[in-house]
């Protein structure tokens, strides 16, 4: 997989934290003032390099400005590029699986030598909140929809047990739909009760805006070069178009009453819309937003899908037991292919070729193979199928009234012999358990395409697959919340070019920096310098924090299980920088026993202003810890200081313990 060694480390950490702290926020300017010229990015240096195992590595860091609309004491965004070829022939070296870390490094301290920088590399994979590089170019996240009005953000590269549980956003009502714009910055949810749709930041990991759409927004797709979002208003016979680089929406499109699917031809030139309740597939010009005709196919459209293989559109008629194959150029139907009823979905896999038809009533799959135009196999033995999702080796059609998810390897699709199918169980309780499945994915493949996070529903919980396997290899709780669907947020190193791999971080301090580079094959662990200058003095500054916490209790007391104690702790302004006093109801506060699965969240109690406290009361011997956070201020938990306390049994009672008989 793209990340073997955090995610296989995992299960093998008994420490952590559950919140990658987000950097401090500098006090917000005021809104009268006028915002700053942008800073212009430093000139890029030349690439450093160095050869190690046959393997020639390229390193370079470039800079962007600060846009106009970024707050005081931001930082820089920078690109880094990670060049790899082979240091005897000069060929690239593609389809690795690099990760890469800059520290910066105290004045005064020497270079790491090559044990110091395996060990640093160790640290790192870890996964400890102690142990957080400077700019991590390997952050992934999974992000659930869930059944509360809430996405979670779920950080599997953090070392603990129970959770890992970042983020918990809401997004304002009861979602339908969800889609991650291809630049990662932000997801648009559609909230059908209140007509809109939500604008999740996922830097910030919070809600910016609404955007108002017509009446019951449902599903929402987006075109393929991600310049626009596409909302199917379920409720006026209409679909809103969103400008997604300014989030601004355009005027509805007339297309008849919903709900309505969406497919694009012409390299993405054309959106297609379809209506369940009218007769007509409506064209639509992306750019424009204008009508460009309709193409009558009947009523009772359900899905539509695009062959690049076939160069048409297919469309899901259930009702009338066909698939519509229209010809995009002509704008008719070219031909109608008699399938089985109840189609439930209609997708195509990575190559155009074969589109899946799922049956659930009938507990079928249909394979239609979109070069010859027919069906070429019918699959049997599903449990209420309602879904399809596609790596390039096998095709995942989820079981909602069994546990199961059932892989179909798609290299067995040619000739006429019965496809390979395994299953795997993902879970202890079926999807139709849960309060409602929901119409978006409930199944993403991993970013390295030979494995998926699969939602489990009724379990509340989520589970990593990994191709060949045949159980998941893990499993994320989602903090008791049901999850409708799944995606992942994906900022790693990716792969541009043969042998270039490039990632965006967040740089805010000048000075010189160890990069650390790991690579799987061959094994390659090494450090280069690089020195960063031109960032903002405010954007250093920053990282002071806002607030400081003084624990009042004594850390290195002995605490004995079983009984409740109160932990007082100061939390107040870091002095000059204008924040006003803190509220318990800002302040989060974690204890947990480490190694175990014993954990607290609580809001703690004023005692007087800057003054708070909390209970603890651990249930047993050994260690715990005691972290802080006040997300609203930029102090998600771990970015204060945390403490650990020691519990154990009192001599007396131990001494007591060992006599009887």
């Amino acid at each position: 997989m793209r990340k073997p060694l955090f995610l296989a480390s995992a299960g093998l950490l008994s420490a952590g934290l559950l919140a990658v702290g987000a950097h401090a926020v500098f006090p917000r300017a005021s809104t009268s003032v006028v915002p700053p010229s942008p800073i212009p990015a430093p000139a890029a240096s030349p690439p450093v390099k160095v050869t190690r195992e046959g393997v020639s590595l390229a390193f370079s860091l470039a800079l962007a400005p600060r846009p106009l609309e970024a707050e005081r004491g931001s930082s820089l965004q920078a690109t880094s590029r990670l060049t790899l070829t082979d240091a005897r022939t000069g060929e690239p070296l593609a389809g690795r699986r690099p990760l890469a870390w800059m520290r910066l490094r105290p004045q005064g301290e020497p270079a790491p030598d090559e044990a110091a920088c395996r060990q640093q590399v160790k640290t790192y994979l870890g996964g400890l909140m102690s142990a957080r590089a400077d700019v991590d170019f390997n952050a992934y996240w999974f992000l659930t929809l869930n059944h509360d009005q809430t996405i979670s953000v779920i950080n599997p590269q953090i070392a603990f047990d129970r959770t890992k549980l970042q983020h918990l956003v809401s997004v304002g009502g009861g979602a339908a739909d969800w889609a991650l714009l291809p630049d990662r910055s932000a997801v648009y949810v559609t909230v059908p009760v209140m007509d809109t749709v939500s604008v999740v930041d996922t830097e910030r990991f919070l809600v910016t805006r609404p955007l108002r759409v017509g009446r019951q927004p449902g599903r929402i797709a987006l075109s393929p070069d991600g310049l626009t979002a596409w909302v199917s208003n379920d409720g006026d016979g209409t679909v809103s178009v969103i400008d997604t680089p300014s989030h601004a929406v355009r005027d509805p499109v007339e297309v008849g009453p919903g709900p309505h699917a969406f497919a694009f031809s012409d390299s993405g030139r054309i959106a297609w819309v379809s209506t369940r309740e009218a007769s007509t597939l409506t064209a639509v010009d992306v750019t424009t937003s204008e009508v460009l005709g309709r193409v009558d196919v009947g009523a009772g459209a359900t899905g539509l899908a695009w062959s690049e293989v076939a160069r048409a559109l297919f469309v899901a008629r259930p009702g009338t037991r066909e698939v519509v194959v229209v010809d995009t150029v002509r704008r008719e139907v070219s031909r109608r292919i008699p399938v089985q009823g109840g189609l439930d979905a209609l997708r195509f896999d990575n190559t155009g070729r074969w589109a899946f038809l799922v049956h659930k009533d009938a507990g079928t799959v249909d394979i239609l193979d979109a070069a010859r135009g027919q069906v070429a196999h019918t699959l049997t033995g599903f449990s209420a199928p309602d879904t399809v999702v596609f790596t390039d080796a096998f095709a995942y059609v989820r079981n909602t009234t069994d546990s199961r998810v059932s892989l179909v390897e798609l290299k067995t699709l040619e000739g006429t012999g019965r496809p390979a199918v395994v299953q795997i169980t993902m879970g202890q309780r079926p999807a139709a358990e849960a309060r409602e499945l929901g119409m978006s994915d409930p199944i993403a493949p991993l970013p390295e395409g030979n494995g998926v996070i699969a939602a489990g529903n009724a379990d509340r919980a989520l589970f990593l697959y990994q191709e060949g396997m045949m159980a998941p290899r893990g499993t994320h709780l989602n903090y008791g919340r049901e999850p409708r669907a799944v995606r992942v947020l994906d900022r790693s190193l990716r792969e541009v070019e043969p042998g270039v791999f490039t990632a965006q971080g967040n740089v805010r301090e000048n000075g010189t920096y160890d990069v650390q580079v790991l690579l799987d094959n061959p094994r390659v662990v090494t450090c280069l310098e690089w020195k960063v200058g031109g960032v903002p003095e405010d954007a250093s500054l920053a990282r002071t924090l806002p607030l400081k916490l003084t624990p009042e209790f004594d850390a290195k007391r002995t605490y004995a299980p079983g009984q409740a104690v109160p932990l007082r702790f100061r939390l107040e302004p870091t002095a000059g920088n204008g924040q006003a006093p803190v509220a318990p109801e800002e302040i989060r506060v974690l204890l947990f026993k480490t190694p175990g699965t014993w954990q607290v969240r609580t809001e703690p109690r004023r005692v007087s202003e800057g003054l708070f406290e909390v209970d603890f009361a651990p249930p047993s011997p050994g260690q715990y810890k005691f972290v802080v956070g006040v997300e609203g201020r930029g102090l998600d938990l771990g970015r204060l200081p945390t403490s650990t306390l020691g519990v154990s049994q009192p001599l007396a009672t131990a001494l007591t313990a060992e006599t009887s008989p």
